[in-house]
């Protein structure tokens, strides 16, 4: 299954690294969604106790996640985690990425789809010390999420934080299988990604030998949505290209099919 994470230019240096391919997961309190963890109450312990209520600080310290989208083509996905279109989006092959290893996840990829609703589940779940790192007990609190979110078409991989390598203050899972990334998007502001991933050795030779295939994002005529081509990447350094609005024919060619709607 391939699975796809937005990010921005500085991101992918990170993750295509010397030492092979690095995925950052975050503790659940760093996400930009305040209800994070509600997806159903906490039961008490004990009749007047209050001990549940300090079970979420406990799952922000031993549990981290990955969000990955099914779609590699959302509109608004990439205007708010790829740098309004100028960052990139990875396809991630889970089974070659260690995402379906269920004896090192609590939450498989295949596993991790998010339920979308209306209203927070009238539920309680008894959270402990014990169970904290039970796969029913994160379904319940850290797989929901309200309908607002639904265009993101998330699916979350969660680990516990003890199993990642902490990297200055970054929990990094760290990939073995360099060929686990089948895929590079390139944004449709990227006009950079040349020099990128020329300054990348680990990601460029992955293109040049056909383990990464590399498209670029382009408007879908006459609609809304975005389209890819796949690019041929070549060494910028043995190419001669003219600095100009339109650098050559395939440019021109571009902008005449970007404004075309309904075919005219």
């Amino acid at each position: 299954m391939i699975l796809y994470k937005y990010i921005s230019e500085d991101s992918l240096e990170y993750i295509f690294g010397a030492n092979g391919i690095s995925i950052k997961f975050t503790p659940f309190c760093d996400f930009n969604d305040p209800f994070e963890s509600y997806g159903a109450s906490i039961a008490p312990h004990d009749e007047g106790s209050l001990i549940h209520l300090t079970m979420r600080h406990e799952i922000n310290n031993k549990l981290a996640c990955l969000c990955l989208s099914k779609d590699p083509l959302n509109v608004l996905m990439w205007s708010h985690y790829a740098d309004k279109h100028k960052g990139f989006v990875i396809g991630i092959d889970t089974e070659d990425a260690g995402f379906e290893d269920e004896a090192n996840l609590i939450i498989t990829a295949k596993k991790g789809d998010m339920d979308y609703r209306g209203e927070r589940d009238n539920v309680s779940v008894s959270v402990t010390h014990e169970n904290i790192f039970d796969e029913h007990v994160s379904r319940k609190l850290l797989l929901s999420k309200s309908l607002h979110w639904a265009y993101e078409n998330e699916v979350r991989i969660i680990k516990r934080t003890a199993l990642l390598d902490n990297q200055s203050g970054h929990l990094i899972h760290k990939i073995e299988n360099r060929c686990a990334v089948k895929e590079l998007y390139v944004g449709i502001n990227n006009d950079n990604y040349k020099s990128v991933i020329m300054e990348n050795s680990c990601l460029e030779n992955l293109i040049l030998n056909g383990n990464v295939n590399l498209y670029l994002c382009d408007f879908k005529e006459g609609t809304w949505d975005l389209d890819k081509r796949p690019i041929i990447y070549r060494n910028p350094i043995a190419e001669h290209a003219m600095h100009d609005v339109f650098e050559s024919l395939k440019d021109i060619i571009m902008a005449i099919d970007r404004n075309k709607v309904n075919g005219d």
